[in-house]
């Protein structure tokens, strides 16, 4: 695959980030490569005028691939958009952990690689979404990491009744549930205590949330299920579902909270050739 066009899409408020990307900038223009830029960065000083700003949807729509400078987070916010237009994600570690990041700060000429070939894109398994109410589908996303139900109240209880292809799997009581890919399995879902699922594979990981009984368990189902999540509070409390950490939407207590795998795939450039499990010892 060809790459001359490339949207660089930096998290503003992480330290250093002008510097990383006017250095971005110089080695993917010694490429001749064409660049854009979010609208938001305008105002930034940058070593060349010949680089493109524009709305996220209409970089995204326009690029080759992406180069996302930040963390898990910002790489999150922009993977549903590239999905939707098959954009790989190439990430510059600007954070903590990075698990999908490919790069660290001392490493950007390893993008030289993107104009020789010398690359490979993982594919990652997307979750879908839909909450109905009352037979209407009033909420629908995808996620790359996890699918996460909760309490708005700190002080309040949640009573969380899992189902698989309308079968009854496990319920409990507790701060809510995380449903995860198994990228997902190294964010929140691991800090709950879930398993750590190799990324190639395709699986749906379910973990509860501080749940308030010792048998609550983590399940791990088939690709092709369909896991339904009811939730209820025991005051009428808010709750709310959230897709990779995005603004959460509020749920009912007869709202029914359906979870497949998505059509959409997230595709991350590796350029290093490392395994995930050294990825995983470097970062635990």
């Amino acid at each position: 695959m060809n790459m001359n066009n490339f949207f660089i899409y930096p998290n503003m408020r992480k330290d250093g980030v002008p510097s990383v990307v006017g250095q971005v900038c110089r080695l993917m223009e010694a490429q001749g490569a064409h660049l854009m830029l979010p609208l938001r960065c305008r105002g930034m000083q940058l070593p060349s005028d010949d680089v493109a700003f524009l709305e996220d949807e209409a970089a995204v729509a326009s690029a080759d691939a992406a180069i996302v400078l930040g963390g898990d987070g910002t790489m999150l916010r922009l993977a549903r958009e590239a999905a939707l237009h098959e954009v790989p994600l190439l990430g510059v570690n600007l954070g903590h952990v990075g698990f999908m990041t490919e790069l660290e700060c001392d490493e950007l000429e390893e993008m030289n690689k993107l104009f020789t070939g010398d690359y490979t894109i993982d594919s990652r398994m997307m979750l879908h979404v839909s909450i109905i109410r009352d037979g209407r589908l009033v909420y629908e996303n995808d996620a790359l990491n996890d699918v996460v139900v909760a309490k708005g109240t700190a002080f309040r209880v949640l009573c969380v009744r899992i189902e698989s292809d309308g079968a009854p799997v496990t319920a409990f009581n507790g701060d809510g549930v995380i449903v995860s890919t198994p990228t997902g399995t190294t964010a929140y879902a691991l800090s709950a205590g879930g398993p750590i699922i190799e990324p190639s594979a395709e699986n749906i990981a379910v973990t509860p949330i501080c749940a308030h009984a010792l048998r609550a368990k983590a399940f791990v189902f088939g690709p092709e299920r369909r896991i339904t999540v009811s939730v209820s509070c025991e005051d009428g409390s808010e709750m709310f579902v959230s897709s990779d950490g995005g603004q959460g939407f509020a749920v009912r207590p007869d709202d029914r909270i359906e979870i497949t795998k998505s059509n959409l795939v997230s595709r991350l450039i590796r350029l290093k050739g490392n395994s995930f499990y050294s990825i995983l010892q470097q970062k635990l």
